[in-house]
């Protein structure tokens, strides 16, 4: 129930940090004859050691797109361009660097004031000034607490199973039938209530999660709300990646775009397919998982390299490439092609629907069909064998 209910992001490492003075701008384009105004988040955060709050727009990756705001005397503030009213996640830096992000979200469609706590103590966060944000938070728990019996059961069913007295498999039938549930009243809400806030709940389902019911229901309600905002950035956010998701199956053509090598140079992807296929690996330096599985697949590189296979390395990366140069100089994989899309710069993860979990991998053959959509290693040597033979 708990992927449903908070943002998780999965093996996480620390980021580095940031100063204030680096704090980066969130860009807009100003409009002719317009006077281009701010506005303010501003508030205090109480208790906790932090020294910055992390905010990036709800729910995208805080690790590729952030402004690192200094909290000054327990006050923090952070001007941002008027313009159309978004949803921003604020996460306390202790909570950030330990990967527990239980994030804060606030609209900014006015100027508004929140007293922030330490994740743990998210319940006694409170904002003044903005409606849509009261609205969201109204939303959320009146759902949370129409089912918290039943989580409050699966939890502990859970507990069970850790300690050896219940099967998996039962909690996680009753887990998974509690999180249907949450998505058939989220639907509901969002149904019933055409608003900013049920936008920002489907952009939610689309990006913070795998669930094939969940991006089912944002493809459903989302040509809807596409009429209703057409010029919002919502509309071509989730139009992106409902795009790249939907694309990205067995038998379509693979996504063509562009990155950038660790020189800075771009260099359009479609150049570097190998003649059979080419696994191209989504990562990035701070996601484990996304290391963890990039190491499986050294073997399957070593017996195909000389065949007609390659692998291709497209990193997502924040504040240049040092990380990513250490973790490659650690990790010595035997391939060597390395793109990088600094700060999203060219939008690559979102072209191709990869939500919050990292990373991914796409297999493609040597004209850019997809041949498979995150394979294990043997998986991938399966499907290069039947291509033309590859072992001949």
């Amino acid at each position: 129930m708990k992927k449903f209910i908070l943002l998780t992001i999965v093996g996480l490492c620390s980021a580095p940090w940031l100063s204030s003075a680096s704090a980066q701008t969130i860009k807009k384009t100003p409009i002719l004859g317009a006077i281009q105004e701010n506005v303010m988040i501003s508030g205090e955060l109480i208790g906790g050691k932090s020294n910055h709050i992390i905010v990036s727009k709800a729910h995208e990756h805080p690790y590729s797109h952030q402004i690192v705001v200094s909290v000054i005397d327990g006050k923090f503030q952070l001007a941002l361009p008027a313009g159309d009213s978004e949803a921003y996640m604020l996460i306390p830096e202790e909570n950030f660097d330990a990967g527990f992000l239980r994030p804060f979200v606030v609209f900014v469609d006015e100027n508004v004031y929140v007293t922030l706590h330490p994740s743990e103590r998210y319940l006694e966060n409170t904002t003044l000034g903005s409606p849509l944000t009261d609205e969201y938070h109204r939303a959320k728990a009146d759902i949370e607490q129409r089912l918290s019996k039943r989580s409050f059961e699966v939890d502990s069913l859970w507990k069970l199973v850790e300690a050896g007295k219940v099967m998996e498999e039962e909690a996680a039938k009753k887990d998974s039938a509690l999180g249907a549930d949450y998505l058939t009243l989220q639907e509901a809400y969002i149904r019933e209530h055409p608003t900013l806030v049920s936008y920002q709940l489907i952009k939610e389902l689309l990006i913070t999660n795998e669930d094939e019911h969940a991006n089912q229901i944002a493809k459903q309600h989302y040509p809807a709300f596409a009429a209703l905002f057409p010029n919002h950035p919502y509309t071509a956010t989730i139009g992106n990646h409902l795009n790249g998701k939907f694309q990205l199956e067995q038998g379509k053509q693979y996504i063509s775009f562009l990155a950038e090598d660790l020189d800075g140079n771009p260099v359009l992807a479609d150049t570097l397919l190998a003649p059979k296929a080419t696994l191209l690996n989504f990562w990035a330096s701070w996601c484990g998982p996304c290391i963890h599985k990039a190491r499986t697949m050294v073997p399957v590189y070593e017996a195909f390299k000389d065949k007609g296979f390659d692998i291709i390395n497209v990193a997502r990366e924040i504040r240049g490439t040092e990380s990513l140069k250490a973790l490659l100089e650690r990790e010595q994989l035997p391939w060597s092609t390395n793109l990088v899309d600094p700060n999203s710069k060219y939008g690559v993860w979102t072209k191709y629907g990869i939500t919050n979990l990292g990373g991914a991998m796409v297999l493609v053959d040597g004209t850019g069909n997809i041949l498979a959509v995150n394979p294990t290693a043997d998986e991938v040597k399966e499907l290069f064998c039947g291509i033309g033979n590859g072992l001949n």
